[in-house]
């Protein structure tokens, strides 16, 4: 599964330039850092644009479906010789018996606990090597990046839970539905 890189998704959406990406991407080649750490810190993009971009990405991801299974090549009549194979015998079909679904009940959503608002914060120290800051800033962004992820495809979750629900409801319309008409007709 081959996910489209974040660069071309900021560049599709237009945020930046395919000069300011090549430019962000020799960075990177020379310094070891995230693409997106570069944009941001450059001031090329936003965190909302890069968050954006990621969030496309992993919808990306989730949507991609594999390819069917490619077909056999047909062989040719001429390459096949017809006195070796024998024609294929005709079976009488096999029925297969009725089974009814099994009955869909609405899944139970279990209800958010409430959660106590942490303790009140104590003034932050100072740190003055750039080498913690930066190790502090990137704990923080991943902390922020799989957050959103977690957050977007909780969504993705709820939204379909959602719509079987709304399946199953329609369905339990068109059947009340089709008992009045009996009803009416009796």
């Amino acid at each position: 599964m081959r996910k489209r890189p974040i660069g071309q998704i900021l560049v599709e959406k237009n945020e930046i330039s395919e000069a300011e990406l090549a430019a962000a991407l020799a960075e990177q080649e020379r310094t070891g850092l995230r693409l997106g750490q570069i944009l941001i810190e450059t001031g090329r993009i936003s965190w909302l644009a890069l968050a954006r971009a990621i969030a496309e990405q992993v919808l990306d991801i989730q949507d991609v479906e594999p390819a069917p299974a490619a077909q056999p090549p047909a062989v040719p009549p001429a390459a096949a010789p017809a006195a070796a194979v024998p024609p294929p015998v005709a079976l009488p079909p096999i029925p297969t018996p009725f089974v009814p679904p099994p009955p869909t009940f609405p899944v139970p959503v279990p209800v958010a606990v409430p959660v106590a608002p942490p303790p009140a914060r104590v003034a932050p120290e100072l740190i003055h090597d750039p080498e913690i800051k930066l190790h502090s800033v990137e704990a923080l962004l991943k902390e922020r990046q799989r957050a959103f992820i977690e957050l977007v495809t909780t969504t993705e979750t709820l939204r379909m839970k959602v719509a079987h629900l709304e399946e199953i409801i329609e369905e339990r319309d068109r059947e009340l539905t089709k008992l009045r008409v009996a009803r009416a007709a009796s």
